[in-house]
């Protein structure tokens, strides 16, 4: 198991915003570690390429992840944590194009957001005009035991990129696109029906990952929105649409995410520089403060996610998966 080494270059900016709009915990257990994980150990890297998002079972021993399969199939895999081993539950159709995984409070259901495909994009069928035809993305139900998914319904939702259970466990959010084609973050049952747009819009450019705290404050990472540090952004967005950016200048990886730690507090954004170097960032969510904490091994993180009820996160690279832990 690896150690991980911390520095502190000052690469980016952490909006003062972010002290007083999430300063709350993830899930007010107060066994759980709210402080950074301390030690990586990779426990996959075979049998699967350019993994993305990654979710964690509640009780920390399973991991979901977005990948490939070997034959270039977009594919769901879970990932036995002691056993360190990697089964492919669903790939392909009706899947497109997944970018977001999230579980249920109970661990047994998936929910699996889809970009969907543009125009010419995506194979689908053997006929030239099925071939260029667009495919609206979405939710995708999944059972934890594997099977073939089932779309949720989302009315307003055209395209989904990041999906969360809410703290209260009576929720989704979702970042992604409506049915005009605008940026948005969404809130909708767990069981489906017309979404409520949060918010909708700039400062939003193109939303990635998200994470929900108690307060139902969404973190939303944004690949192309630019603040005072450069392009790359995540943002505080409150439950009545007020936005904050909480980070800029972030260089994500194909899947940009954040999570906050088992306990709350404390959020990790996995981010690399311009020259390919791997970092986590570490904001306390109360006081404001940053950290960033190098960690070469992990060569293009895309995604990383927390247990509800155990000291355990997920973090995966295009390549490999890792687990981390707490002292």
């Amino acid at each position: 198991m690896q150690r991980i080494s911390h520095i502190n270059p000052g690469l980016w900016a952490l909006a003062g915003a972010v002290a007083t709009t999430l300063g709350c915990s993830s899930g007010g257990n107060d066994s759980l570690p709210t402080s950074a994980p301390t030690s990586l150990e990779r426990i996959a890297d075979e049998g699967f390429t350019n993994a993305g998002a990654v979710a964690v079972s509640p009780d920390g021993e399973t991991f979901y992840v977005l990948a490939y399969d070997e034959s270039l199939q977009p594919t769901v895999f879970s990932l036995d944590v002691a056993s360190k081993t990697l089964e492919a539950m669903h790939s392909g159709a009706p899947i497109l194009y997944p970018s977001d995984v999230a579980t249920s409070c109970d661990g047994e259901t998936l929910f699996v957001a889809d970009m969907g495909s543009a125009a010419a994009e995506t194979e689908i069928g053997s006929s030239d005009e099925m071939q260029n035809m667009p495919r609206a993305g979405g939710i995708y139900l999944l059972s934890a035991s594997g099977g073939t998914p089932s779309k949720l319904d989302a009315t307003g939702i055209s395209a989904a990129s990041g999906v969360v259970v809410s703290d209260d466990c009576e929720a989704l959010f979702v970042s992604g696109w409506t049915d005009g084609g605008a940026p948005a973050v969404f809130k909708l049952p767990l069981a489906g029906g017309t979404s409520s747009v949060i918010h909708e819009g700039a400062p939003l450019v193109n939303p990635g990952g998200i994470h929900v705290d108690a307060s139902n404050v969404s973190w939303v990472m944004d690949f192309a929105a630019r603040g005072e540090e450069g392009e790359g952004s995540l943002f505080a967005i409150t439950a009545s649409g007020d936005v904050s950016p909480a980070l800029t200048g972030v260089g994500m990886g194909r899947a940009g995410a954040v999570s906050l730690v088992p306990g709350g507090l404390t959020a990790i954004v996995p981010a690399t520089d311009g020259e390919s170097k791997a970092f986590l960032i570490v904001a306390n969510t109360e006081s404001g403060a940053k950290e960033i904490i190098d960690q070469p091994e992990l060569q293009s993180p895309t995604g990383v996610a927390a247990a509800r009820n155990a000291p355990v996160m997920a973090i995966a690279t295009e390549d490999a998966i890792y687990t981390a832990t707490f002292e």
